[in-house]
């Protein structure tokens, strides 16, 4: 199991993960499966009630990444080393700024879980 947005690992986090509303309650979002997400505490915290974000390439104002209605490959890729996620599409790279999901922390747990053969993990 991992972040549905930034890809940590559950199994290696020192905190719980917590479901998340992909649309927040406070935006009129439900409690149905097709709004629920397992996020980690950093993504959760961030994200807070965010649903769009601006591209720092073209500066449109985009949603951000949808993990039920969205496929993680058609606006992401990892880099060589496997420790930056790239945007490939302005939702991937406004999800990316928004959220920081290249924080410093993640970045260095990815570099050492691929290290040890336990990142990227087929999802």
């Amino acid at each position: 199991e991992c972040c549905e947005y930034c890809r940590s690992q559950l199994f290696f986090s020192c905190d719980p993960f917590v479901v998340d509303h992909i649309i927040p309650k406070s935006r009129n979002g439900t409690d149905e499966l097709d709004n629920l997400a397992l996020a980690c505490q950093g993504c959760n915290g961030i994200k807070y009630n965010k649903i769009v974000a601006k591209d720092p390439v073209t500066n449109e104002i985009v949603p951000l990444f949808h993990p039920r209605k969205d496929q993680w490959n058609n606006h992401f890729v990892w880099n060589k080393d496997f420790t930056l996620m790239v945007g490939i599409t302005a939702v991937g790279r406004a999800t990316i700024e928004s959220l920081q999901l290249n924080r410093l922390g993640v970045i260095h747990l990815r570099k050492i879980l691929f290290a040890m053969g336990e990142h990227p993990i087929d999802f």
